[in-house]
């Protein structure tokens, strides 16, 4: 784990004023408001604001060196600038967008990104379909619809998305009916909703589909069913749809479309534009390989694939350094001489390219855990001179 160390660096500026965030789950971050040079990828962001991170009581085990915050100014503290808006002020990027590509195949060449300031078309297929955001503070939009079967879901559609969460949360009466069309019961153990994968067919389960700006984002069951096995052969499996009530900022119920959507779909997050765009990835059909198939007739099974949208971006704002959980505030992260000979090692050996020469690209060097956008900020260097 990289640490940032102000002693170090030169053209760091004292900011003095104290940062502290707590968390609905009890957890809290404490520091101190700092300025320095951020560089990504050789690109320089002078007097960058950012959070100093001293004191963090989490149960969360992140792989990271801190949050990258990204989301509406309006979500700030101190009514700071995040990392994007200063790039667009500065003239280094051309387009005021970031897009996310997030790969869930461990051994591939391909490596999840994020790109400031511009798209990588040949991370998805098909054409980008676009959503308003209709309230600027997470990237929030309104879906259509979601279904399974005939079961119809048409209310509280309201939706984020974010990379720093695993699942795909709902309120939970929409939930609870989504699972029920599945054939899943509730393990209160779990808080989760098991499905039986040893007795029923993978043709036995339905796709999940969520109509998005009027196109369909499609998922299969082999991409909403987590598979474990507990022994010889002895599976226990669950969806990926989780029951929990969280409220906007006007009190509305929304959905949160997190990392197991991303996986499947590459998207954008246009701030010129107030708007998200969905396409499917090119990770869209991936699937894990079973020692042992769980599913009465796996190998049988065809996957089925649709047009599809996606969408992300995380729920903080500004950046944190050194280590966090999901703060808002300004973070950079890494100073050590040797975080920046693997920063550009990774930009080097992956195979991602810049869309155009004012794209900024960040690749992680960790990746495949839960949370691949907040390793992202493992490249987010505060330069030392």
């Amino acid at each position: 784990m990289n640490k940032y160390d102000a002693t170090l660096s030169s053209t760091y500026i004292a900011n003095g004023k104290n940062f502290l965030v707590g968390y609905g789950d009890g957890s809290f971050v404490e520091g101190i408001f700092s300025i320095d040079t951020v560089t990504i990828n050789g690109i320089e962001i002078k007097n960058q604001t950012f959070v100093e991170c001293n004191s963090i009581n989490s149960t969360s085990s992140l792989l990271s060196d801190g949050v990258l915050g990204l989301s509406y100014p309006d979500l700030t503290f101190d009514n700071g600038t995040t990392i994007l808006i200063s790039m667009w002020n500065r003239g280094l990027i051309s387009k005021l967008l970031f897009s996310i590509y997030l790969n869930p195949d461990k051994n591939s060449s391909y490596e999840s990104g994020l790109i400031f300031g511009d798209i990588d078309s040949s991370k998805y297929t098909g054409s980008i379909t676009y959503v308003p955001v209709v309230i600027k503070i997470y990237w929030e939009f309104l879906m259509d619809r979601v279904y399974a079967n005939s079961t119809v879901i048409n209310s509280s559609l309201y939706a984020i998305i974010d990379t720093t969460t695993t699942f795909i949360l709902g309120p939970t009466q929409s939930i609870d009916t989504l699972n029920i069309a599945l054939g899943g019961t509730y393990d209160s153990s779990a808080e989760m909703y098991k499905v039986d994968c040893i007795a029923r067919s993978l043709s036995s389960f339905s796709n999940v589909t969520f109509i998005i700006g009027g196109k369909a984002f499609t998922l299969t069951p082999l991409q909403y069913i987590l598979t474990f096995n507990n022994g010889v052969n002895n599976y226990l499996c669950y969806t990926i749809f989780v029951p929990l009530n969280i409220y906007d900022s006007r009190g509305n119920l929304y959905w949160t479309l997190g990392t197991y959507f991303l996986y499947r779909f590459y998207s954008i997050f246009d701030f010129a534009n107030n708007q998200v765009g969905l396409a499917t990835s090119i990770s869209y059909n991936w699937t894990k390989s079973f020692d042992a198939s769980p599913f009465n007739n796996l190998s049988k099974t065809t996957q089925v694939t649709t047009q599809s949208i996606a969408s992300t971006t995380s729920s903080s704002t500004q950046s944190i350094a050194s280590t966090t959980s999901s703060s808002t505030q300004s973070i950079a992260s890494t100073t050590s001489s040797s975080t920046q000979s693997i920063a550009s090692t990774t930009s080097s050996s992956t195979q991602t390219t810049i869309v155009t020469s004012m794209g900024i690209q960040m690749n992680t060097f960790l990746r495949h855990t839960l949370n691949d956008i907040v390793l992202l900020v493992g490249l987010f260097l505060i330069k030392t001179v």
